[in-house]
């Protein structure tokens, strides 16, 4: 399983890495003397400009070791263009999301201390990052360090882009919220709380029996799109195609309670529910609570509408002590569903004049795919002659929330 996240506008991400004329690995001095700095400045043997691609990491620019193209899996500056925020880690083989780390672990270097701040690109694209390496832990640099670094930084894109380069205010911008978001987030607020108020009346006035059911289910559906529309407004870049995770402690059980106790009619009117299997793992999560139940109500709907007539979930610890949760139904999977388009850019899992009334797949499972990738984990629909299962796995370190707070 991979060791780091896919940024949720990657695609994008990449056209603009490639797009810029000074982004090529021959190197020159100001970049060298740009390590140098930083190398000084955090007291570190090693200093490097990383470029982030889609399988790889390569340098622009190394100082105190030598490096090689390598995968990404190798990579801290992964995790470190994730956010426009620097990454310090002052002790890696103590934090949970590296332990594990090939370069972390035994067997490798032995790396232990990392200090980064992401290289932005005018665009708002994070290509890679300028950052500090040891084998020894360190404390945390000072405040002042970090704004010298983040000025590095920005010196790196200006040579890139062949402009000067321009030290802004580090604070908060309170124009980063566009005006699209904010129309958008107004139109949507609106009808939204009108519903939600709306269902819970009528829930309330209602008798017992499948409308109580059916409007207990819209209550709760009502009630994640309004805090998905809030989270999407914070977190999100409508300029960059960027979406951020809100990442929080929570249990995992309760996720799945909730996803299951959804009863929704399928295409043809037909009631459907499931439940959780009494199997499954009750383990605490470090993970965008939102972005999950989005992506486990996705793969439910999917299930009803196109599955079979029952249908599990279940939490469950794999053999690599990854998280792996799975939402199963009893349907075959259409022979006309192109499975392998599933994992392409863009694509929805193959022709749509192609999808069935069976099988278990649907337009929401692309978008479940980032989403899982945003949390650095990986995804697949996994088809069997008696059931179709779709099944998200997540790194063993979201278990250790309280290591994360």
């Amino acid at each position: 399983m991979r060791t780091y996240p896919i940024p949720f506008n990657e695609e994008a991400r990449l056209r603009a890495v490639f797009s810029v004329p000074g982004l090529r690995e021959e190197n020159t001095k100001v970049f060298d003397a740009i390590c140098e700095a930083t190398r000084h400045l955090l007291d570190c043997p090693i200093a490097h400009i990383s470029v982030v691609e889609d399988d790889t990491q390569w340098y622009k620019s190394v100082v105190g070791i030598e490096l090689s193209r390598m995968p990404k899996n190798n990579s801290f500056c992964a995790h470190t263009i994730m956010s426009g925020e620097p990454m310090i880690v002052p002790d890696l083989s103590k934090d949970p999301r590296f332990e594990a780390h090939p370069m972390v672990a035994e067997g490798g270097p032995g790396a232990r201390y990392y200090a980064g701040v992401p290289l932005v690109l005018s665009s708002g694209q994070r290509f890679g990052s300028l950052c500090g390496l040891d084998l020894v832990p360190h404390e945390a640099p000072s405040d002042q360090a970090i704004t010298i670094l983040t000025d590095l930084g920005k010196a790196v894109v200006a040579a890139l882009e062949g402009a000067p380069p321009s030290f802004a205010d580090t604070g908060e911008d309170v124009t980063g919220k566009t005006t699209f978001i904010t129309l958008v987030g107004h139109e949507l607020r609106t009808p939204l709380t009108i519903l939600f108020g709306s269902i819970k009346l009528l829930e309330a006035t209602a008798e017992g029996g499948v409308n109580k059911l059916v409007l207990s289910s819209a209550r709760k559906s009502a009630k994640h799109l309004i805090d998905l529309v809030e989270t999407i407004i914070t977190y999100s870049d409508v300029s960059t195609g960027e979406l951020r995770l809100n990442e929080q402690a929570c249990k995992l059980n309760e996720l799945l309670d909730d996803t299951a106790g959804l009863i929704l009619p399928n295409a043809d009117g037909v009631l459907k529910s499931a439940s959780v299997d009494s199997n499954s793992v009750d383990i605490p999560l470090y993970v965008d609570a939102d972005q999950i139940k989005l992506a486990l109500n996705a793969l439910l709907l999917n299930a009803i509408n196109h599955g079979g007539e029952n249908i599990t979930l279940k939490g469950n610890i794999d053999a690599s002590d990854n998280i792996e949760i799975s939402i199963t139904d009893d349907g075959k999977l259409d022979e006309k569903v192109e499975l392998a388009a599933l994992y392409e850019p863009f694509v929805v899992g193959g022709n749509i004049e192609n999808r069935s009334t069976r099988g278990g797949l649907g337009l929401g499972l692309p978008l479940t795919r980032k989403l899982v990738e945003l949390h650095g984990g990986e995804f697949e629909v996994i088809a069997a002659d008696n059931h179709t299962s779709a099944v998200i796995r997540l790194p063993a370190w979201r278990m250790k929330a309280d290591q994360l707070k």
